[in-house]
């Protein structure tokens, strides 16, 4: 599988225009769109990730997913890491003139970006992996959107089940949507099992500055806090840092993290996203994409959770509970 760093892929684009960055060649203007297959017959598809693939939780579970999906659906398969939201309309461009039947970004934050570029190349698929509430009706852009409000509230659960004084920071990364209700979420779910929690939020602004991250859960626990909440991908690795260096606990995200921090991290809430990059191939492979967008909560079974560490089995056993709360409709998640 070929990688691509978004900066020196955006500096070939130029590289190989005609004229200017942004020109597009005769021939490159009858491929637009075409949904070409390489060589050897199989689909091209590529991906857009935010950071680096082999770094922080996010971003590898989901190329691990999208690694699967291309062997199992047999694709001949790209991928961009760290392509910013701001370069992301050129390089989805670029795929799509370049004949890939499929574009899958695995970010809400490209949202703008697919219904930028997708009228332009209807022949070609573009799939958003993480959140999304419409696909603006067209008909090359289906989402699978998690409901990270579900994720937020159980972290909150088990942050308020395993604190000992009842003060929970939660560091976030980027202020998208997504996040901001995830951690409002977070605060319900802490207070739901122990209302006198005190949750205190705050933003790095980033989603990659481990150090930061470091420094702002540093500053929360030396505050008082005993439990660290990470919204903040790669950046969080400094948040688990800064919990096992003083003692404190963490949570981690998307996959089991413990053995990175054993003694902070409880758990982790994982995400099925090897389940949802397969049904994003059978779609694409069945020609059943659409312009849908496919729900993964706690009712499809997209969320679990990792081993439990550091704490009593009673705050598995309370957690289960609410969990399967969820997934059988019992417990909802309360409206922020």
């Amino acid at each position: 599988m070929k990688r691509i760093l978004a900066l020196p892929f955006v500096v070939l684009l130029c590289l190989l225009a005609l004229a200017a960055c942004g020109t597009t060649s005769a021939d490159q203007k009858e491929k637009e769109g075409s949904g070409e297959q390489s060589d050897g017959g199989q689909p091209k598809v590529a991906a857009l990730f935010t950071q680096f693939v082999d770094q922080g939780n996010w971003d590898v579970t989901g190329y691990q997913a999208y690694e699967d999906m291309c062997s199992t659906y047999d694709f001949d398969c790209d991928y961009v890491e760290e392509a910013s939201y701001e370069r992301a309309p050129a390089l989805l461009r670029q795929y799509a003139q370049d004949g890939y039947a499929m574009v899958i970004t695995h970010s809400s934050g490209y949202a703008a970006a697919i219904q930028e570029v997708a009228p332009e190349f209807p022949n070609t698929q573009f799939v958003l992996f993480s959140y999304a509430t419409d696909t603006g009706g067209l008909k090359n852009f289906s989402a699978w959107s998690v409901d990270w409000d579900q994720a937020g509230y159980l972290q909150g659960v088990i942050a308020g089940l395993s604190s000992k004084a009842g003060n929970i920071s939660i560091v976030g990364g980027e202020q998208i949507p997504s996040t901001e209700r995830a951690m409002a979420l977070a605060e319900k779910g802490a207070q739901s099992v122990n209302p006198q929690a005190k949750v205190s939020r705050v933003w790095t602004g980033t989603f990659v500055d481990v150090a930061k991250a470091k420094q702002v859960a540093a500053q929360a626990i030396d505050g008082g806090a005993d439990f660290v909440i990470p919204m903040a991908d790669l950046a969080g690795q400094g948040v688990h840092q800064a919990a096992e260096a003083a003692g404190a606990l963490s949570l981690g995200e998307y996959m089991d993290e413990n053995s990175k921090y054993p003694q902070a991290i409880v758990t982790s809430i994982t995400v099925d996203m090897a389940g949802a990059y397969d049904q994003i191939g059978a779609a694409y492979t069945n020609g059943e994409l659409e312009g849908q967008i496919v729900q993964m909560d706690a009712q499809s079974g997209a969320f679990d959770f990792a081993p439990f560490h550091n704490v009593d089995a009673e705050v598995e056993t309370a957690a289960r509970k609410v969990l399967d709360g969820l997934s059988d409709g019992s417990t909802k998640v309360p409206s922020v």
